[in-house]
């Protein structure tokens, strides 16, 4: 537990995923709650979007892991990918990946993050895979220590005490039902003193999104619900302070 005040981290998984992804995102961080990202390095866009993030230099930037869309960084990892190079999915990926070609490819998408100039703040992985894998979570833990960097994390004993993260992670601010300011308030309501991650995925729609994300239109809702200014103003009257992970 850090301490006794009720401090909150809004982060935005998937910057760099499509144009609209990112403007969304930052969209919710100028307009709205959002506090902190992170950000794919294996898309089309993840370079171009960098340009716009260094304007905002309250936006944590933490590296969002992808091990199960696109391609790796790195070249030497067969235990991930298919005879194309790409990554591999679901059950095949549980199922092949090795540990050693985990940190591989975590530390090179770490390393180009930080070649682009960026502070990362802490590191969160795509569709949580870091804790489906066999051994990724150790991995995870392992470079994360190297690096002195946060991870997300679902529970305290996953991390052993060993590594930093937020006290709380609410990952159910997602889907048709649960997007809309009477939900977000009603979470907040419940905050305990220590430190929370909200998970959230605003974005304005494109057609990369529309076409590769079967998660499309919600995000445009979220994205209103995280620029309400009522939850703003619920948030400052009942003093909850809005941070990153930068600043654990």
């Amino acid at each position: 537990m850090h301490n006794s005040a009720t401090r909150l981290i809004v982060n935005a998984d998937d910057y760099g995923f499509s144009p609209g992804v990112s403007a969304g995102i930052l969209y919710a961080h100028k307009h709205g709650i959002l506090t902190s990202t992170t950000l794919m390095v294996n898309t089309d866009y993840s370079k171009q979007s960098l340009d716009e993030v260094k304007q905002y230099p309250n936006l944590g930037v933490g590296l969002h892991f992808v091990m199960d869309a696109g391609k790796p960084i790195s070249s030497s990892v067969s235990s991930l990918t298919d005879h194309s190079g790409n990554f591999l999915k679901g059950k095949t990926l549980i199922e092949s990946a090795k540990k050693q070609d985990i940190k591989e490819e975590l530390v090179e998408q770490l390393e180009l993050l930080y070649k682009w100039g960026i502070d990362v703040t802490h590191i969160d992985s795509h569709h949580h895979m870091h804790l489906h894998i066999p051994h990724a979570l150790e991995a995870v833990v392992e470079v994360a220590e190297s690096y002195n960097l946060p991870i997300r994390s679902f529970s305290e004993t996953q991390l052993n005490g060993v590594i930093m993260s937020s006290d709380y992670f609410y990952y159910d601010f997602y889907g048709e039902e649960n997007v809309s300011t009477a939900y977000l308030l009603k979470l907040f309501s419940k905050l305990k003193p220590g430190i929370s991650e909200v998970m959230c995925h605003p974005a304005f729609m494109d057609l990369n999104l529309r076409n590769q994300s079967s998660y499309h239109f919600p995000r445009i809702k979220e994205l209103e619900v995280l620029v309400d200014h009522r939850i703003n103003s619920w948030l400052k009257e009942h003093s909850i302070e809005l941070i990153h992970y930068g600043g654990l």
